[in-house]
């Protein structure tokens, strides 16, 4: 199997057993558990089967992307698929949110989410 397609079931398969949320290392599928989870733009709004793919299909062709993640969102009652970036400095996470116009970042360690609000 290539890597898109196991990238590809094993997204579709972490969706499903963690109903809300993970964030894994892109390679080796390991949760990760510290850093500031960013998702990328060109993901966003990636759900269901298709949003698998299109997060698997990314991943695979940009080597810089060092994790996926899911998330459901109980507002819209949809479950979100992210190619992610992990960094360790939150002033470098906040830049690159803010560049990839996003609402939010996660803190992986503490399991919190920071809101643009307090940017």
């Amino acid at each position: 199997m290539d890597k898109k397609s196991k990238l590809f079931f094993s997204l579709c398969s972490l969706a499903c057993s963690n109903a809300a949320g993970f964030t894994v290392d892109a390679v080796t599928l390991q949760p990760v558990l510290s850093g500031y989870a960013v998702a990328v733009e060109d993901t966003q709004n990636s759900f269901g089967v298709i949003g698998a793919y299109r997060v698997a299909e990314y991943v695979c062709d940009h080597s810089e992307i060092n994790a996926v993640g899911g998330w459901y969102d109980t507002e819209s009652g949809r479950y979100y698929l992210d190619a992610t970036v992990i960094f360790d400095d939150l002033d470098r996470a906040l830049a690159f949110a803010l560049s990839n116009h996003q609402l939010a970042i996660y803190d992986l360690a503490k399991k919190q989410e920071i809101r643009r609000t307090t940017l």
